[in-house]
Parts: C-alpha cells; sequence; structure tokens
C-alpha cells in the first residue's frame, strides 16, 4: 500500500512539473527582439495598453506555419468571435494570424500571458479617407506577447 501511494505521489509531481514547464511563452528559436522606432504614433500605441500590459514583438524569418506549431505545443489556439480568417492586403499579399494563450484563461480578454503570430510583418497602419494604409510591410514573420500584471 505504501509503495502504491509512494508511485501515485510521484506520478502526481511529473504531471504537474510537466504541465509547468509546457505552460507559458518561450521565444522562438532564433527570433530576434523587434523595438520599434520612438515616433509619435508608438508611444500613443504603448499608451493605450491598459495599465499594468506589456507588448513585446519579435521576428523571424521562418514561415508562419512553422512558427504557429512551436507555439501550440506551449499554449492553446484561440480563435476570435466575430473576426474573419486571413485576407489580403491592399498590395494582395495574404495576411495570416492566429492568436495563442499560455495561461489557462477561456480567451485572451482576460489572459495574462498570450501572443499573436502574424504574418507579414506591418511596421504602422494609417488611415486615408477612411482607408487602412499599411506601411513598413516586411516578408517575416510577427510574435507579439501581451502579458498582464
Amino acid at each position: 500500500m505504501h509503495f502504491l501511494r509512494s508511485a501515485w505521489v510521484a506520478l502526481l509531481a511529473c504531471a504537474v512539473t510537466s504541465a509547468m514547464a509546457g505552460d507559458g511563452f518561450k521565444p522562438y528559436p532564433g527570433a530576434v527582439k523587434y523595438t520599434p522606432p520612438d515616433t509619435q504614433e508608438t508611444r500613443e500605441a504603448m499608451k493605450s495598453l491598459p495599465p499594468g500590459t506589456t507588448s513585446t514583438t519579435f521576428l523571424t524569418n521562418d514561415p508562419f506555419e512553422k512558427v504557429v506549431a512551436f507555439y501550440k505545443d506551449l499554449g492553446k489556439e484561440y480563435k476570435m468571435p466575430h473576426m474573419r480568417a486571413g485576407g489580403k492586403l491592399p498590395t494582395g499579399q495574404e495576411l495570416k494570424q492566429t492568436f495563442l494563450i499560455f495561461d489557462s484563461a477561456p480567451d485572451i480578454g482576460t489572459s495574462k500571458n498570450w501572443a499573436n503570430v502574424q504574418y507579414p510583418f506591418i511596421g504602422s497602419v494609417g488611415i486615408k479617407g477612411g482607408v487602412p494604409e499599411y506601411h513598413d510591410v516586411r516578408d517575416m514573420t510577427t510574435i507579439t506577447l501581451i502579458e498582464k500584471k
């Protein structure tokens, strides 16, 4: 009986350790941290984040699908309600994005640790005559981590 109880405790400890090791964001191998330019637009975007929220963006040349596959092993994919999947930029380039949650929250609104993986990189978006204008579009995959205290 003592052996069974010890085995059960050891098994439970391994399960908890494994769950903890798989839970949480890890930088994508080889991705580099992106520092946005110090512009009025960037400062306004940072101010619009809720208090206690940080945003960190990483860039990689690896394909979108490979990056998403890496993060699906670390978190759970979240489908945004009422958001159309994909789409095209005015240039005709396909826009891809996936949201992933790295904690036990049911959605990104309540999550304290989630990310958006997107292709291509879009440095900024402006509006002219009610139409979005995309600037600094790069053939790279972005990983934007959002963390809340």
